[in-house]
């Protein structure tokens, strides 16, 4: 798949820009996901750092008066001096008897040598670092901090029964966009259907591009190019781990996604490349998860999903930085319609008549699509831009425009805030 037909195609199907996020219902789990995390960040910052409600990572007990399959942090005062610290106490989940792979349960026999045709890393969604077009299946690593509430990971297998085979090539390219754009057609009309407001405008802009597509595809056709077999699709989960208990997942594909979603993007090596968007949020056993994942460093493992489970990889890590609310504005900046990702105030200039500059450090490949995120949830935001350099979003009486950029060894985001 081209950079630009890529791009392209983000921007149509879910009205995003190049370094958005992948299509197809993701933006219900993302704003569920950013509801969860604006909430958090603003209890913790309500409580202030190092307050009583902080304890340790590593030190676990299993209570007597709850669930026994529920784990609690412990006290910090019994916790080794180099573990890390949660920002808040979370229930993580804990199933002596769930079978492995399987929240709550311990993936111990499951580990063993790693399958080297199975890999996973940070998409460029989550990683606008990330290198494109894999020559290689990527193998256990750290992946680094992540500041949103949601991770986008690239599984890669070079197997040819999970789907890898003949390079991708510009026909092959098109018919997979084609069937996508059809799919996310589809679905448009289907919710229209049902009552949802779908701007008519949005459907017209999909005829067109199933239209364009499918001519493209035919002349393609026509001038002798071959059609490359259909991509199969890898069923895989990707487990989170703590301390070899199973403590989040996700799987491919993912509830409610379609073929069409889940296989459009075939890779020019010949690799299966697909995206598992990994919610950072504790699995549930009994009714109990949903939380997201405490402060910490975790596993992340791969692993072929059927009856048994093969191929288990990993583990690659994911760091959940510090959930600290930015302190430190002035009184009169609009806090209530400009959210912030947590991190730490560097400077600060402006005014209410004239606006404001702001330079935070936070923790996070993702930073630029945290802030984003959180601007275009604020009621009545409107977002004008967004691409991997920054973003453009107007909120109720302000426009604010977001930079990454780094500082010191830090990561950073730089905010202006300007009268709408």
């Amino acid at each position: 798949m081209t950079i630009d037909l890529s791009a392209a195609l983000h921007d149509l199907v879910d009205g995003h820009r190049p370094g958005g996020p992948p299509p197809v219902d993701v933006p219900r789990v993302r704003s569920r996901a950013r509801r969860r995390r604006a909430v958090h960040v603003g209890a913790v910052g309500a409580v202030g750092v190092g307050t009583a409600g902080a304890v340790a990572f590593g030190a676990m007990y299993v209570t007597g008066t709850r669930d026994a399959r529920i784990v609690l942090p412990a006290d910090p005062s019994t916790a080794p001096s180099d573990t890390a610290t949660l920002d808040s106490p979370v229930i993580l989940p804990s199933d002596p008897s769930a079978a492995p792979g399987e929240c709550g349960s311990n993936i111990s026999p499951l580990l063993g040598t790693p399958d080297p045709t199975l890999g996973m890393r940070a998409s460029a969604w989550s990683d606008p670092s990330a290198q494109s077009g894999e020559r290689s299946v990527p193998q256990p690593r750290p992946l680094g901090a992540f500041a949103s509430s949601t991770v986008y990971l690239d599984v890669v297998s070079s197997l040819p029964e999970d789907g890898a085979g003949p390079p991708s090539t510009e026909l092959s390219s098109t018919q997979d966009t084609l069937a996508m754009v059809e799919q996310s057609y589809s679905d448009r009309l289907a919710e229209r259907d049902a009552g949802e407001a779908v701007k008519q405008s949005v459907l017209d802009d999909l005829a067109r591009a199933v239209e364009s597509l499918r001519t493209s595809v035919e002349q393609k056709l026509a001038a002798g190019e071959e059609t490359a077999p259909p991509t199969a699709l890898a069923r895989v989960r990707v487990l989170v781990t703590h301390d070899d208990r199973v403590v989040a997942t996700a799987t491919l594909p993912r509830e409610g996604q379609s073929d069409a979603d889940a296989a459009w993007d075939r890779t020019p090596s010949g690799l299966l490349r697909e995206t598992v968007i990994l919610d950072l949020v504790t699995c549930t056993v009994d009714g109990v998860g949903g939380e997201l994942l405490p402060t910490g460093t975790y596993g992340a493992l791969v692993v072929r999903d059927g009856e048994p489970l093969t191929g288990l990889t990993g583990p690659w890590t994911i760091v959940v930085p510090p959930q600290v609310a930015v302190s430190g504005l002035p009184g009169d900046f609009p806090t209530d319609v400009v959210p912030m990702p947590p991190g730490r105030l560097l400077s600060v200039s402006g005014d209410a008549a004239t606006g404001w500059e702001v330079q935070i450090s936070v923790e996070g490949f993702d930073r630029l699509n945290a802030a984003a995120a959180l601007l275009t949830d604020v009621d009545g935001a409107e977002e004008e831009a967004l691409d991997p350099l920054g973003a453009t979003v107007i909120v109720p009486g302000w426009s604010v425009h977001v930079v990454p950029a780094s500082a010191d060894g830090q990561m950073t985001l730089f905010y202006r805030v300007t009268p709408d």
